[in-house]
C-alpha cells in the first residue's frame, strides 16, 4: 500500500472513536473513498459489518457504539428511551431480569440504516419512530457514558412517556405499573412540557392516572390547564374498570393488589 494511503488510514483511525462504527459518511469526510475503503478491508485495516459501515479490525462494537455513530455521524434523532433509559438511570430494576430488549426511539418517521438493522447484536433491538411529542428533536435527552464515548438517552420524565406509549396488553400495563411506582422523584419542570406536547391522549391519561394512583408528590406541581386530555373513553386494560376521572379502563383493585 502506498505511503499516502497509509497516512490517510492512520489519520482516519486517529479520528475514529474505538468501539464505534465508521460510516461511509465519516469515511468520506476524512478522505476515504469507497474504493480505498475496500482496499483497507483487503489489507486487514478495517472490517465491513454491512453496507456503508466499518469497524477497526479486531475491535469489539456493541449496539451502543453503533448508536453513537448514528447520532454523531449520521445526525439521526434515534436515542435510547422507554424502559431501557429508565434502567440506565437506575429506575427500571424493579422488573425481573430477562434477556434484555433495547428500546430505541426516533423523533418522527426515521429509518435506521440497513447495516444496523441487519447486524446480530447481543441484545434484541426494538425501534419505535413517530412523533410522540411536538417538540424540537432531542428535547430532554441527556448524555450517558459508555466505554470511551457518550450516547444520548431520554430523561426519566421522557422515558416514562415512551414506556407508556408501548402499553398494548394487560401484561404491559402491569409491568409499566411496577416501574412507574419507583418514579416518585420526576421533575415537574420537565414533566410539564411533555404533558403539553404529547400527542397521545391515551399516554397522557395513563401517565396522570399512575401518578395519582401512586400518590407521587411531584404531581401536585404540574399544571393541567394547558394539557389536552381529549374526549371520550379509552380502552387500555382489558376486563378492567373505568376510571371516571381520566376515562380509561384500569385494573380492578383486586388485580392491582396482585401486581
Amino acid at each position: 500500500m502506498s505511503l499516502p494511503k497509509v497516512q490517510i488510514i492512520n489519520h482516519l483511525l486517529q479520528k475514529h472513536v474505538p468501539g464505534t462504527v465508521a460510516t461511509s459518511r465519516f469515511m468520506t469526510e476524512h478522505g476515504v473513498s469507497k474504493v480505498m475503503a475496500s482496499q483497507y478491508v483487503s489489507s486487514d485495516w478495517l472490517e465491513r459489518i454491512g453496507r456503508g459501515a466499518y469497524i477497526r479490525t479486531g475491535d469489539k462494537v456493541d449496539w451502543q457504539g453503533a448508536l453513537y455513530s448514528m447520532q454523531t455521524q449520521l445526525n439521526l434523532s434515534v436515542h435510547v428511551g422507554g424502559l431501557t433509559a429508565l434502567r440506565l438511570k437506575g429506575l427500571g430494576h424493579y422488573l425481573p431480569f430477562t434477556k434484555e430488549t433495547v428500546y430505541l426511539f426516533s423523533d418522527g418517521r426515521e429509518h435506521l440504516p440497513a447495516w444496523f438493522n441487519n447486524y446480530q447484536w447481543s441484545d434484541t433491538i426494538s425501534h419505535h419512530n413517530g412523533a410522540l411529542f411536538e417538540l424540537p428533536a432531542r428535547t430532554l435527552l441527556s448524555a450517558h457514558a459508555h466505554k470511551s464515548f457518550e450516547i444520548l438517552i431520554s430523561s426519566p420524565e421522557r422515558a416514562a412517556f415512551e414506556m407508556l406509549s408501548l402499553v398494548k396488553t394487560n401484561d404491559d400495563f402491569d409491568a409499566a405499573m411496577t416501574v412507574y411506582e419507583g418514579l416518585g422523584r420526576l421533575r415537574p419542570r420537565a414533566t410539564q412540557p411533555l404533558l403539553e406536547a404529547c400527542g397521545s391522549v391515551k399516554v397522557k391519561r395513563l401517565f396522570l392516572w399512575m401518578a395519582k394512583h401512586f400518590d407521587h408528590p411531584w404531581l401536585a406541581h404540574v399544571d393541567l390547564s394547558d394539557v389536552d386530555l381529549g374526549k371520550g373513553k379509552r380502552m387500555i386494560y382489558s376486563g378492567g374498570k373505568l376510571d371516571k376521572e381520566y376515562l380509561i379502563t384500569v385494573p380492578k383493585k383486586s388485580e392491582i393488589d396482585d401486581v
